[in-house]
């Protein structure tokens, strides 16, 4: 049995593809603010915001733990196909996979875009589970943020 493997989610939203890019690279630090319950803060370490190489610490909550936080660079950002890799260099993932990373790709459709969250992993064996509850959670901060983006009529 493989001990590599990645799971994958898409979501349908209304905000266009390249303003949910932008957010995503450049106002990530902003994140809190469209989904508190999810995120506490996104504070940028190291580079600058929308730049690959940067470095970002986030704290946020998952599976009833609120106290979580992630350290990730930004490795690659392509503004074209509104693509963004996240690799995640410490924190709690870590001490559950041997290795993890985030791809982040937004595509327009109709007035909106779709959002497509992958997530490739290393289990250090066996037992440990997908990180489901992971995926989930890109999918949920993915629809706050969207709701934010999206002028209330």
């Amino acid at each position: 049995m493989s001990l590599t493997g990645q799971v994958e989610a898409g979501v349908e939203i209304k905000a266009p593809a390249s303003t949910v890019r932008e957010y995503f690279c450049s106002k990530l630090h902003h994140v809190s603010s469209a989904c508190p319950d999810k995120v506490q803060s996104v504070d940028l370490l190291e580079g600058e915001w929308g730049k690959a190489g940067s470095v970002i610490f986030g704290r946020y909550a998952n599976e009833g733990k609120s106290d979580l936080s992630c350290k990730v660079v930004m490795e690659e950002i392509d503004y074209e196909n509104n693509k963004i890799t996240f690799k995640v260099i410490e924190g709690n993932l870590l001490e559950q996979y041997k290795s993890f990373c985030c791809f982040f790709q937004v595509t327009p459709k109709g007035e909106g875009s779709f959002v497509t969250w992958t997530l490739k992993y290393e289990k250090p064996n066996e037992n440990v589970p997908e990180p489901a509850a992971m995926l989930q959670l890109c999918v949920d901060v993915t629809k706050d943020v969207a709701a934010k983006l999206i002028p209330q009529a």
